[in-house]
């Protein structure tokens, strides 16, 4: 361990933590209780992406989860809000969940339980305060805030879980109030990091509590699931503190009123603006509605430092100071479609242009697949005739996710036998492996879960990957719709994007089957049938002859093998005629 390294462990082991308490207990069911008797960890989320997040942990009858969440749907899945974990596994077992342990607040942690609490018969939430609040929101937009089962805990909590007794760390990320989780069954111990990095000087949060996770390292750990997000990023992750005193520097020297994008729940870095607009005698005023909702939870939970007045909602009345005296915190850094921020960049959010002489902030990094939104937006704030300024600029954002040192730091003080790198693509987790190799003890096993569904089983023999998969599709989520959409869908909808829709209405006499004139052409996104007229009476004529065809061969042929014979010929003379393969969907009308 280098010198740095060293005077910050001695710098936070100087923290006393107090003695634990018990928090809640349920009854140990003894019927898996026996020497032989295995831990399964089964990943259901988190291992083929940045987000869903969830991981069950089984003992015998009894099953402990560590966060709920979702993950946002790429572009590539058209229509889809987001994707949230299969839990068909548990739900056959829910009587035996004995409780759901939240990590920390982003969506990507708690964003499906919505969906999943009421599959598995509502069991008990456990989280921290702030995540509590989250949570809580999230689950009032579904109506199920009052029936949920929601328990505070702190990182001097213990959990009796069934056979499990759960214990937490504090570990700092982009959002107050992040814990790791170390847990001890009768077959062995594992700690699961959270996402997480070590920040000396994070905003409102306290450092994470390195005395007491060398403290549980101690004890030995069996597996150590950690988080590889930036793993492949080299030294440690800047400080909030840092980033802090460049946005100081940036508000102290503008003239002009600023307009700060970030992300909503980076509570911390939004509390430290607020307070440096304070300090020079700015109005703040904020815009997106989840940036109101969490800084309204946060000032109400007592994790914001900022004077009473300073902060406001948007309205017609942030145009009545002048510029200088006006900062406007929206959402949008990542070039949402309905997000404020892009609104603002088009001209069209209810209270806010873009003038001469605004400077727009933008206090974030891209998330993989927004780069060509994000520029699209920053596109048209300078028509508009605003400055941006962005990370690539200076040191405006920092991330929540350990770097290399970071990682190796928490290695170093959990020592575990079995090393697994989680949250993110298998690359990630694939070069996080071979980082770690650098400083690791020879005797320490590295296992790689390559996908969701993986079982990791421990026992008192030691750690070895199961040949069982457990069932981890993603389930998608399209507007009040869920697990209604499948391939085959985002199929139809990937075909009718690229090239169109073709609807021919057959008109035909029930008894004889003969057409009672040519078939009609309905056709969208594929060829503008009135100013392409050969195409569509060719069309037609090929669509005339392939009824007479199939129907001279069956006259009893029913209604669905009848549409398939039509379609066929139809897409086979498109595609030649033009290269191209729209959806053709045949709609028979007898009379």
């Amino acid at each position: 361990m280098d010198k740095n390294i060293s005077e910050w462990v001695n710098k936070n082991s100087n923290q006393k933590h107090s003695k634990h308490r018990h928090f809640r207990r349920h009854k140990n069911h003894q019927s898996a209780g026996h020497e032989g008797a295995k831990m399964r960890i089964i990943p259901l989320g988190g291992l083929e992406e940045v987000g869903k997040n969830i991981m069950a942990i089984e003992y015998g009858n009894d099953i402990i989860l560590i966060d709920c969440g979702m993950s946002f749907a790429g572009p590539e899945m058209l229509g889809v809000d987001y994707i949230v974990p299969d839990v068909s596994y548990l739900q056959k077992r829910r009587h035996n969940v004995r409780g759901i342990i939240f990590t920390h607040g982003h969506l990507d942690h708690i964003g499906a339980a919505q969906y999943v609490i009421p599959k598995l018969g509502n069991p008990p939430l456990y989280a921290t305060k702030l995540t509590a609040g989250l949570l809580k929101n999230r689950l009032r937009e579904f109506a199920l805030d009052k029936s949920a089962r929601i328990h505070e805990y702190n990182e001097t909590t213990t959990l009796k879980l069934g056979a499990f007794e759960v214990e937490f760390f504090r570990v700092n990320h982009s959002i107050p109030d992040g814990m790791g989780v170390f847990v001890k069954s009768p077959a062995g111990t594992l700690v699961h990091t959270g996402d997480f990095k070590f920040d000396h000087s994070p905003a409102i949060d306290k450092p994470a509590d390195m005395q007491r996770i060398s403290q549980l390292g101690q004890r030995g750990v069996d597996v150590l699931m950690i988080d590889s997000t930036n793993a492949s990023k080299p030294g440690f992750c800047r400080s909030e503190k840092n980033i802090a005193e460049n946005l100081e520097d940036v508000i102290s020297k503008t003239k002009g009123r600023l307009i700060i994008a970030s992300f909503s729940s980076l509570i911390g870095r939004i509390n430290q603006i607020v307070n440096i607009a304070s300090r020079h005698n700015r109005k703040v005023f904020l815009s997106g509605r989840s940036m109101i909702e969490n800084m309204k939870l946060a000032e109400d939970l007592g994790y914001t430092t900022y004077p009473k007045g300073t902060v406001r909602k948007i309205g017609p009345h942030a145009t009545s100071l002048p510029p200088s005296q006006t900062i406007i915190l929206t959402t949008g850094a990542q070039g949402e479609t309905l997000s404020a921020l892009t609104r603002m960049a088009i001209g069209e959010h209810p209270h806010v242009k873009i003038h001469e002489g605004d400077t727009v902030v933008i206090s974030a990094s891209p998330i993989p697949g927004n780069e060509l939104a994000i520029v699209n937006v920053i596109n048209n704030l300078y028509r508009q005739g605003a400055k941006v300024i962005t990370n690539g600029d200076m040191d405006i954002h920092t991330s929540g996710h350990a770097h290399q040192e970071e990682i190796k730091l928490m290695y170093s003080l959990i020592k575990p036998k079995c090393y697994v790198p989680i949250h993110g693509e298998l690359f990630m987790r694939m070069g996080h492996a071979e980082m770690i190799k650098s400083v690791a003890d020879p005797t320490m096993t590295i296992t790689m879960l390559e996908s969701n569904g993986d079982v990791l089983e421990v026992s008192k023999q030691g750690t070895r990957k199961s040949k069982q998969k457990i069932p981890a599709n993603d389930i998608l989520v399209d507007g009040l719709g869920f697990g209604d959409i499948g391939s085959k869908v985002i199929q139809e909808r990937k075909v009718m994007s690229t090239d169109g829709i073709l609807i021919l209405l057959f008109h035909a006499y029930e008894e004889t089957k003969r057409l009672v004139c040519e078939p009609d052409i309905i056709s969208r996104g594929f060829v503008y049938v009135k100013e392409s007229q050969e195409i569509a009476s060719e069309t037609k004529q090929v669509a005339k002859k392939a009824f007479e065809q199939v129907v001279q061969d069956n006259r009893n042929i029913d209604l669905k093998t009848l549409k398939k014979e039509l379609a066929l010929p139809i897409s086979r003379f498109i595609r030649k005629r033009l290269g191209r393969e729209p959806m053709i969907i045949p709609i028979m009308m007898y009379i």
